[in-house]
């Protein structure tokens, strides 16, 4: 089988690998488009049955079609992560139809820039929903499913290097990651017991619909990569790739992780602070 990637700005055609996900089922939240359809690019490229989330189902649906087309098991849900019980029957639903679930992927998020002191109630309330509260509602019921299937299971949450310095400009994302980051723990040190493991993936970022127009300017772009050591911004298929791992039997011992997928950015911050 050969999987088409559609996450960046020309396609890009993926040949399968060994198949380290094969007899897992995954479900990925905000996965049609950007990080999250990569990373359902990847799992289905490894061998796992996906649950294709989003907000707008026709993403959703149009990244399960093109998953099912190249020979994988794959089926979209629409599912808003602030709607409790939208996640609760989106969950139980996908898990029955892929015969369980052992990977979830708390993708989903938005940004609204502006400073702390400029922020507005409204837009600090959004992010919040989205990036936080959203990824907590998905956690308790994934988490609860695993328990019950008694397999144990993968947390993975898609964070930011903004989950551990401020940003400027940034300041409700910034606080929203930091909060998952701490959610990631929590799960870890609770779930343990159960075999499921909780850890954090940290991007710099990469060029998605929610930072292309901004990116889109040479001068922002050559400006932000010049302060990445590594000289250029990550490509949502290295993100994907380090998430496979995560949620493969390899990484099994690895929980309350805060994996930093930054070119070394973060080490750059610090050092010049």
């Amino acid at each position: 089988m050969n999987f088409v990637s559609n996450t960046g700005r020309h396609r890009q055609r993926i040949t399968p690998s060994a198949g380290r996900l094969s007899g897992k089922a995954a479900l990925i939240t905000g996965a049609g488009r950007g990080i999250g359809r990569a990373i359902a690019v990847r799992f289905a490229q490894e061998g796992a049955a996906v649950a294709v989330t989003d907000r707008d189902f026709g993403a959703a649906n149009d990244a399960a079609s093109e998953l099912r087309d190249s020979g994988a098991q794959a089926r979209a849900w629409r599912m808003d992560v602030t709607d409790r019980s939208a996640v609760e029957t989106v969950i139980d639903e996908a898990a029955d139809a892929l015969g369980g679930l052992d990977i979830l992927v708390n993708n989903a998020g938005i940004i609204v820039f502006g400073s702390l002191m400029d922020c507005k109630p409204e837009d600090w309330n959004k992010i919040m929903a989205v990036d936080l509260t959203g990824a907590m509602h998905c956690t308790q019921f994934a988490a609860r499913r695993m328990i019950r299937q008694a397999r144990g299971g993968r947390l993975i949450h898609i964070g930011s290097t903004a989950s551990l310095l401020p940003t400027a400009e940034q300041a409700a994302y910034c606080v929203a990651k930091a909060g998952l980051r701490m959610l990631s723990r929590m799960a870890a040190m609770e779930l343990v017991k159960h075999g499921i493991t909780s850890n954090l993936l940290c991007p710099e970022g990469a060029v998605t619909d929610i930072n292309r127009d901004l990116l889109a300017d040479p001068a922002i772009m050559s400006k932000l990569e010049s302060m990445i050591p590594a000289g250029r911004m990550a490509t949502v298929e290295e993100i994907a790739a380090l998430a496979a791992f995560i949620a493969s039997d390899e990484a099994a011992y690895i929980t309350g992780g805060e994996l930093v997928h930054d070119g070394g950015a973060t080490i750059g911050a610090l050092w010049w602070r």
